[in-house]
């Protein structure tokens, strides 16, 4: 009767090892990719496996690829979240330097030196100065270059001229002198644009600045000017909600005509008021000004009345126009 033959151990150990790996292997794949492996082949796959496992080899690697799949697929996961979470970077604010700040720490230039940045040299960056403040406006090339818009202002300090308009040689110079309050704002506001837009490198040497980097007196009346110009303007933004500009129109044939309704001037109110000449006795120039003309008055003047029933008519700065009725929201303008 013959014997039984059967797989010798280390055989057996061989084949099964190797057949579980390779399952184990096609497993991890459609698990990782999320791939059906279907009713008939799933079980044998499983039997497969747990066979296997019994082997401590196998049983080792089959860790190992666990830990490898579903660390990878933990990190990708992490990553994402960190993704999500972590919040974008802002932009760097841009440091705007007030006009009185301590500069004296940036390289100061002469007249000579700025010059040489003007944009006619390949080798060197265009810059500007606007009260004694020089500015690298080089990525704006196209505009500071020859032949851009603006290149009057590189390779030198001309900012009476970011005001007045006049790019003659007469008119590019930096003195501000016998400017209106609305021009000593604009030539702050020019300020806070290149503040804002382009990089300080450094300070001209002159009317604002002196040779160690400090201001100039002429630079502490130019900042005292600009206070005072504020102060303008706030007292004309007062002005013009007690007085609001008239509505006006002018035609070749009837002429001109001013007058007054709840919105003229911008200002909306819940009177139109009646159109007056208002006087400066500064500047001695008039504007029309739609004015208050019942109840309590608005504006403040000697001998205010301050409870009233005609409103603003009694301030002694108004004039009425010729040939038109004091109670009328419109007037037709007379030729002088």
């Amino acid at each position: 009767m013959s014997a039984k033959v059967s797989p010798s151990p280390p055989l057996y150990t061989t084949f099964l090892v190797y057949c579980a790996l390779q399952v184990a292997f096609v497993s991890f794949l459609f698990s990782y990719y999320d791939i059906e492996v279907g009713p008939i082949i799933q079980p044998v796959v499983k039997w497969v496996i747990e066979k296997a496992e019994e082997i401590p080899l196998v049983k080792r690697t089959f860790e190992l690829l666990r830990t490898l799949v579903i660390g990878d697929e933990v990190n990708e996961e992490n990553t994402k979240t960190l993704k999500k979470s972590t919040p974008k970077q802002k932009e760097a604010t841009v440091e705007v330097h007030p006009l009185d700040a301590d500069l004296s720490y940036l390289p100061v230039f002469s007249s000579e030196q700025l010059s040489f940045f003007d944009g006619s040299r390949p080798s060197k960056d265009v810059c500007l100065a606007l009260l004694g403040r020089v500015y690298n406006v080089q990525k704006g090339h196209k505009h500071y270059a020859p032949g851009g818009g603006y290149h009057f202002f590189a390779g030198r300090d001309a900012t009476r001229a970011f005001v007045t308009g006049d790019f003659t040689e007469a008119g590019l110079i930096d003195d501000v002198s016998g400017l209106s309050h609305q021009d000593i704002l604009g030539i702050q506001e020019w300020s806070n644009f290149y503040e804002k837009e382009y990089k300080l490198v450094g300070l001209l040497q002159g009317t604002y600045y002196d040779a160690e980097g400090h201001l100039t007196e002429r630079m502490r009346e130019v900042i005292g000017l600009i206070e005072d110009a504020k102060l303008w303007k706030a007292a004309q933004t007062k002005e013009a909600e007690v007085f609001p500009p008239c509505n006006s129109e002018w035609h070749k044939d009837s002429g001109g005509r001013v007058w007054c309704t709840t919105k003229s001037g911008g200002i909306h109110r819940e009177w139109a008021g009646v159109p007056r000449k208002l006087f400066n006795p500064g500047t001695k120039t008039s504007r029309c000004a739609c004015v208050k003309n019942f109840g309590p008055p608005l504006s403040n003047y000697a001998d205010v009345d301050e409870e009233g029933t005609r409103g603003d008519l009694d301030n002694p700065n108004l004039r009425e126009y010729p040939g038109c009725s004091p109670t009328s929201n419109s007037c037709k303008l007379q030729e002088d």
